[in-house]
C-alpha cells in the first residue's frame, strides 16, 4: 500500500524499509519471496500500471507522464513500460476507444 501511495515519488530500497521499519536488504528479499519479483521490478510493474491509467485518462501527454512518476529519460520509460504492457506507451494509447 506504501508503494502505491508514493508511486509519484522516488522509492529506494531504504525509504520503503524506513517506512516499514525493515531492514532494506530483508525487504528486497521478502518481497521477492511474495511476489516472484525484485522489489524495484514490483516498483517499475506499479509504476507502469499507474502510466496505464493515467493514459487511459487522456489528459497527459507521454512526456508528462513519464516526469510525473519518476523517470528523467522517456526512451528509458518506454522500454520500461513496453517490458511489462507488451507494447509502447503510444501503441498502448492508441488502442484506448476515444470518447465522445
Amino acid at each position: 500500500m506504501y508503494i502505491f501511495n508514493h508511486l509519484y515519488e522516488e522509492l529506494p530500497p531504504e525509504r520503503l524499509g524506513k517506512a516499514m521499519r525493515l531492514n532494506p536488504a530483508y525487504l528486497s528479499r521478502l518481497c521477492k519471496k511474495e511476489t516472484g519479483i525484485s522489489l524495484s521490478a514490483y516498483i517499475r510493474r506499479e509504476k507502469v500500471e499507474e502510466a496505464k491509467r493515467l493514459l487511459e485518462l487522456g489528459e497527459h501527454s507521454l512526456s508528462e507522464i513519464c516526469s510525473l512518476l519518476g523517470w528523467s529519460d522517456q526512451s528509458h520509460f518506454s522500454q520500461v513500460f513496453k517490458t511489462w504492457a507488451g507494447v509502447t506507451p503510444g501503441a498502448y494509447r492508441k488502442r484506448i476507444p476515444k470518447k465522445n
